[in-house]
């Protein structure tokens, strides 16, 4: 088990966190987004998960610091999934619709440049993305540099104005959000956009999500604390919704300017109850499986499950997911084993518990092609019992 030092102040406000309230805890939790090898490696990677709320800001986050290095083993590969892949064609979609060809974008945290990909076949020459992951490191091509934002920039390319910049689901990850939204609004031009997508607290808390909550997660926005976030970077916001992915993202998009006067987010209550009742419901369901059950999907929801129901680790036999990256490795914090989803299709287990649960329609579809009707499937999190496949809509 890793020992994370505690935060001793607000990443937002830089109040102190000794008094924070705390809304719950998960004293081992598998760490995600790594993936080891070595089954006894991967066994003993896990580390507390503690979110708190700070008293005067508001804003939830993580109790612990982590190490920003992990993320040069990060494997998230954006085009995993179909629904994730039109939710990017949507998002190149409505930059098309607001920015010319001729515009310079850049985008932070590109993954493995799936989004860039898009706006390059639309037309747009002038794109640049910069990721540390392994997803980014294993591609090859000019406009795509494996490192970190704003320190690993080519030194031709850090003076330059942007049109649009573009940073998704990355400041959840930053241990420093304030200097970093900085460096992001310092990367536009005058009259440039700042496009920010995270997601939503206010999302998570509502439906329920709580497997939004991980280690690598060390902030947890809402519309009001982003908005906060970027007023402090001299940004005003000028439009944003909240979008259909990953359980309910805010999209929200800033240009240089005064804002006004953002009020503070209420107190989050009730969280444990409402965390120890899904973790209950996992429990249910692990102590329903057959021998022979697998799990289907190994990104970061799974660790969280897992790190809630341990019991999952002793009753499945393995997991399968549809990221070539993860095949043959492990998730931390146990010894399952990682196979393609093809081996899961020959393989016709007598149950499967899906834990990707962001594309739940779209996994079902698939699955209702290439697998029994009789096969036994359970959603991870209690909403359906364990029932046939074919009993599914």
């Amino acid at each position: 088990m890793m020992h994370l030092p505690l935060a001793e102040s607000c990443r937002l406000s830089g109040e102190s966190l000794r008094d924070a309230r705390p809304l719950f805890e998960v004293e081992h939790c598998p760490l995600p987004g790594i993936y080891p090898e070595d089954p006894d490696q991967a066994f003993q990677m896990t580390s507390p998960l503690r979110v708190v709320q700070a008293r005067q800001s508001g804003f939830a986050q993580l109790a612990h610091v982590f190490d920003g290095g992990i993320y040069r083993q990060y494997a998230f590969a954006g085009g995993g999934a179909g629904a994730y892949r039109c939710h990017l064609d949507w998002f190149a979609g409505e930059i098309s619709g607001r920015f010319p060809r001729s515009a310079s974008i850049l985008e932070v945290g590109c993954g493995d440049g799936w989004l860039l990909r898009e706006l390059k076949g639309r037309g747009y020459p002038d794109i640049l993305g910069i990721d540390p992951s392994r997803a980014a490191s294993k591609e090859s091509c000019d406009w795509l540099l494996s490192g970190y934002f704003p320190d690993d920039l080519p030194a031709d390319q850090r003076n330059l104005g942007r049109d649009l910049v573009v940073c998704r689901h990355v400041l959840e990850h930053i241990e420093s959000p304030g200097p970093f939204v900085k460096a992001l609004a310092a990367a536009l031009r005058p009259d440039g956009e700042l496009w920010i997508e995270v997601p939503d607290l206010d999302c998570t808390v509502q439906r329920g999500i709580w497997s939004n909550f991980y280690q690598l997660h060390c902030n947890y926005f809402s519309a009001i604390t982003l908005d906060r976030l970027a007023a402090a970077a001299g940004l005003r916001c000028v439009g944003g919704q909240v979008v259909e992915v990953f359980g309910g993202s805010i999209l929200r998009r800033y240009v240089h300017g005064s804002s006004e006067a953002i009020h503070e987010p209420a107190p989050l209550e009730g969280i444990a109850a409402r965390v120890e009742a899904y973790r209950g419901s996992m429990v249910r369901l692990a102590d329903s499986l057959p021998a022979g059950a697998v799990g289907y999907g190994a990104a970061e929801r799974t660790a969280v499950m897992l790190g809630l129901a341990p019991v999952f680790a002793e009753r499945l036999s393995g997991l399968h997911d549809g990221n070539p990256l993860l095949q043959g490795r492990h998730l931390a914090g146990t010894r399952l084993r990682i196979e393609g989803k093809e081996t899961l299709f020959r393989g016709n287990p007598a149950a499967i518990v899906l834990f990707a649960i962001s594309n739940t329609a779209e996994i079902l579809a698939e699955w209702k092609r290439e697998l029994k009707g009789e096969t036994l499937v359970g959603i991870a999190g209690g909403e359906f019992p364990l029932k046939p496949l074919k009993d599914y809509p």
